[in-house]
């Protein structure tokens, strides 16, 4: 009997994520710890055409049965062509076993967000989401009349939109048939246009947040050390010198530049003309 009860109010919980339904109340007295969600930044290719993944960690250690939010974004700086679902943890199959409704992964463009629900009815936690992994990735198309060199954000957002009382849902059902949400952070993700055919956004922005600073070069230095990588937009903004390699003298320039303004230092493809 606790089986079938905690089945069935996994099955409303579940289906409370709905488009018709909006978000569910969160009990505050049945909070568990944090939630993350991460949208990449990525950069476009010389079509326009970007993809971009958003990720899950800091997962509640039971799992989640159930996830409801959405990527928001600018529809004049770039349209959605497609959502590929990146962490597949089986419950679908199981689900399509059980006669169980509706699909776990579901999504629509509303215009101006990306909805997005996961949810299963599976009473076994081993199909629920439970890894720090990619979770889905969108794939769009930038404007034509977008500037190079500039950047659209993508935001991770409540599925109702950024309203006074609206909040991300997320959370699992227990074996006594107890909900219980979770609370979330979120890290907000962005597309790039390139300047140029390397792939590059801005020379010397090694960590794409749009500016030069000190903590570029630091970051530099560890490529260096090879105590860390950098995404591939990251690598071509690396080259301050434009040689097509990473060395000390791309350091010099970007700490000369950070010193003396950068109209004062030629960077990059500016440098190699």
């Amino acid at each position: 009997m606790k089986a079938q009860k905690a089945a069935a109010a996994m099955l409303a919980f579940c289906s409370a994520f709905s488009p018709a339904a909006g978000l569910i109340t969160r009990a505050d007295d049945t909070e568990e710890a944090l939630t993350a969600i991460t949208a990449e930044t990525a950069v476009a290719d010389g079509n326009g055409a970007f993809t971009a993944t958003v990720s899950l960690s800091q997962l509640p250690e039971t799992g989640l049965c159930a996830a409801e939010f959405a990527v928001a974004y600018d529809a004049a700086a770039l349209s959605m062509t497609g959502v590929e679902l990146l962490y597949d943890t089986g419950a679908q199959n199981a689900e399509d076993f059980a006669k169980l409704e509706p699909p776990v992964f579901s999504y629509e463009d509303k215009g101006d967000r990306l909805w997005i629900r996961w949810g299963t009815g599976l009473m076994n936690a081993d199909y629920w989401l439970k890894e720090e992994r990619p979770f889905f990735r969108i794939s769009g198309t930038l404007s034509e009349n977008m500037p190079a060199g500039t950047r659209t954000e993508l935001r991770i957002v409540p599925a109702a939109g950024e309203t006074a009382k609206a909040e991300i849902a997320a959370g699992y059902v227990d074996a006594d048939g107890n909900a219980h949400y979770c609370k979330t952070s979120v890290t907000h993700g962005a597309v790039w246009k390139p300047i140029d055919e390397t792939g590059a956004t801005m020379y010397g922005d090694l960590d794409l947040d749009g500016k030069r600073s000190v903590s570029d070069a630091v970051l530099m230095h560890r490529v260096l050390a090879e105590e860390l990588a950098l995404s591939a937009a990251g690598y071509a903004n690396a080259d301050c010198e434009f040689d097509g390699v990473l060395t000390l003298a791309d350091v010099r320039l970007l700490l000369e530049s950070l010193l003396k303004g950068p109209d004062a230092v030629a960077l990059g493809a500016r440098k190699g003309s």
